[in-house]
Parts: C-alpha cells; sequence; structure tokens
C-alpha cells in the first residue's frame, strides 16, 4: 500500500498510462523483490477479489491505499471473502464500515453518491 504503483493509483496518474495487471506486479517486484514470505497462501480468486475491494474502496469513498489499508487488513477481507464476494463490491465496503462501526452519517453517504453520479453524468457527455 506505500509502494510507487500504490501512489500512482492514488493520485489517478496510472490513468495516463497503458499498463496491465502484470506490468503493476512486476514494478511491485522490482520495487520490493520477489518475496516468498509467509505461510499462508491467497488463492487467485481471493486476491483479485481483495485488491478489487481496495481499488473500489479508495476510489469511491476517495480515501488513499494506506487509508484503506488501515481501516481493514487483508487478513480480514481474505476471512470475508466467501460470504461476501457475491456482492455488489458498495455493498461489502457498507457491511464492513458497518460491521467497525464507522458508517459515515446519511446525509453524508447520500451526497457522496450524488457526487459520484455527477461525476459519472458529465464525463459521459
Amino acid at each position: 500500500m506505500k509502494s510507487n504503483i500504490a501512489k500512482r493509483m492514488d493520485d489517478e496518474s496510472i490513468l495516463e498510462s497503458n499498463l496491465q495487471a502484470n506490468d503493476i506486479l512486476q514494478l511491485v517486484d522490482e520495487e520490493y523483490g520477489v518475496s516468498h514470505y509467509g505461510t499462508v497462501k491467497y488463492t487467485h480468486n481471493e486476491m483479485y477479489w481483495i485488491g478489487y475491494i481496495y481499488r473500489y474502496f479508495a476510489i469511491t469513498y476517495e480515501f488513499t491505499s494506506a487509508r484503506v489499508y488501515k481501516i481493514i487488513k487483508p487478513k480480514e477481507l481474505r476471512g470475508l471473502f466467501l460470504p461476501y464476494h457475491t456482492l455488489d463490491p458498495s455493498q461489502a465496503i457498507e457491511r464492513i464500515l458497518e460491521a467497525k462501526g464507522l458508517l459515515l452519517d446519511e446525509e453524508a453517504e447520500l451526497q457522496r453518491q450524488y457526487e459520484i453520479f455527477r461525476k459519472i453524468r458529465m464525463g459521459s457527455k
């Protein structure tokens, strides 16, 4: 969450490039080196879902990757994979926040959703 590529995702400069998923993994390997650390191995589906939830969370709530990581750790997300992976990402995040007692007030949440809707509508014109 503190890698250069995570920072590029947070500041949206990654959108100005044509990096593919494998390129991103290679950049992380170049920055930190290949690791065989840990005894718990995540499945491909778990890794994909966890990464998707992290990015969706960061983008829709306009949080940095590090802030999202502080809210929920990968181990917690892995435990939620089976019950939550079929949910809409926004529902999964809402349930995670609710379970942690971190739900935003309803007025602020409606305003946030309206702003996202407005950005989408304005961007498609």
